[in-house]
């Protein structure tokens, strides 16, 4: 290089000396430029592989469907309830005549109830629970006892709740392990509560009031609650990432704020649905609802569902993946992220149930993006008339996906 800018060497042959030394040097590394952005790609390619969210079920085909021909038994909309052992209820929302029992593999077992107004009989299916021995308690119309069923179906009791329960729309009801009744519902005021009632006892406990409330029933998003093993009942908040845990005596012992989330703004394709003949429409008065949704109700919910199984916690976010499915957050009983999942289900309301390692979901997979591009969250992408029993994915520390 010395000899190369020599003042030996006349101007004209040091520049070209010069120009020839910088394309041996450039040709020398080029092919090193090639290596480092090649190996640049691959790590990206390795981070994204790594970032992919799995699905929760374990596989793309479910167990068994509950409402195709195999079980034998149809629905228009399906509603359901999965019991510990194994048992799953089944009823049409639609018709609201009879509610169909199956095993733990989906095998018809018997039917009971019948469409009417006295004890036994009901004018709709609502919500369904089994308590600590093994009865059915059905909620059906609004203001009506609820109905109470032998673990084989045969009618033995009615239950007339006491006024400030009997004037809610019950949306759920569960049992804890005491053999008390948890229901959520929305009242005249248009106020989501959640109540604590001992049976036994005559006895109710405001647990949870939703402080605010949404501008249009249309585009209501409703709080979810689930009871671990020792009683504790978790909650979602229905505007932002906040689980209320409040111990079995109703005392909120904590509040877990989640990540931040950059909530989704509701417009007017969010009002989009399907007609008869299969297109895409909007829903009637769209406009008029929009102008009712105000401040935080302009927006979806950061959380919308909520389910507890083995010790896991899993927390339905308003986030999607590429394929329109919806992410589940995992944590433990203390809130320690131990990974995420996704799948479908519906926004206004979860849909989901997870006992035993298994998701049970309505029939709603819908992967054709187009479609879902064009469709409303608000409404059903499709009608659920079959349930799904799928095995989940195992969620573990490998699974976890930092978010800052």
């Amino acid at each position: 290089m010395i000899e190369l800018i020599s003042d030996t060497f006349r101007p004209g042959h040091r520049l070209l000396d010069l120009c020839a030394w910088c394309r041996e040097k450039s040709l020398a590394i080029i092919p090193e430029i090639i290596i480092f952005f090649m190996a640049l790609l691959l790590a990206a390619g390795c981070s994204s592989q790594k970032a992919e969210i799995r699905s929760l079920a374990a596989s793309s085909q479910p167990l068994f469907t509950i409402g195709d021909e195999g079980s034998g038994h149809y629905y228009t909309w399906i509603g359901y309830f999965a019991v510990e052992n194994g048992l799953i209820f089944a009823w049409d929302k639609v018709r609201g005549e009879q509610i169909d029992a199956y095993d733990k593999n989906g095998n018809f077992l018997f039917s009971f109830g019948r469409k009417g107004q006295g004890p036994g009989e009901f004018q709709a299916i609502g919500c369904l629970a089994v308590d600590p021995q093994g009865d059915i308690w059905v909620s059906s119309s609004f203001g009506r006892p609820l109905e109470i069923f032998t673990a084989d179906g045969h009618f033995k009791n009615e239950l007339r709740l006491p006024a400030n329960l009997s004037g809610l729309f019950i949306d759920k009801i569960s049992f804890d392990r005491e053999g008390n009744l948890y229901l959520l519902g929305g009242n005249e005021e248009k106020k989501i509560l959640i109540y604590k009632y001992d049976s036994q006892r005559n006895h109710s406990q405001l647990i949870y009031e939703q402080k605010e409330g949404h501008g249009s029933s249309i585009a209501t998003f409703i709080p979810d609650f689930a009871l671990d093993e020792a009683g504790n009942i978790y909650i979602t908040d229905s505007f932002d990432y906040l689980v209320y845990k409040y111990s079995k005596d109703g005392k909120l012992v904590k509040t877990f704020k989640g990540k931040k989330i950059k909530k989704e703004l509701i417009t007017e394709q969010d009002f989009n649905v399907f007609d008869n003949d299969m297109k895409i429409i909007r829903f009637p008065n769209s406009e008029r609802i929009l102008q009712e949704l105000k401040g935080p109700s302009r927006y979806f919910p950061a959380i919308f569902g909520l389910n507890i199984d083995d010790g896991k916690i899993y927390v339905w976010t308003g986030q999607r993946d590429d394929k329109k499915r919806y992410i589940v957050d995992v944590y433990d009983l203390n809130f320690s992220q131990l990974g995420q999942a996704c799948y479908f289900n519906f926004i206004r309301y979860n849909l989901a149930q997870i006992m035993d390692g298994r998701l049970y979901i309505a029939y709603i997979e819908n992967y054709d993006l187009e479609v879902m591009k064009q469709l409303s969250r608000i409404c059903l992408s499709n009608t659920a008339d079959k349930l799904n029993v799928y095995s989940i994915n195992g969620v573990g520390p490998a699974d976890i996906i930092h978010n800052q």
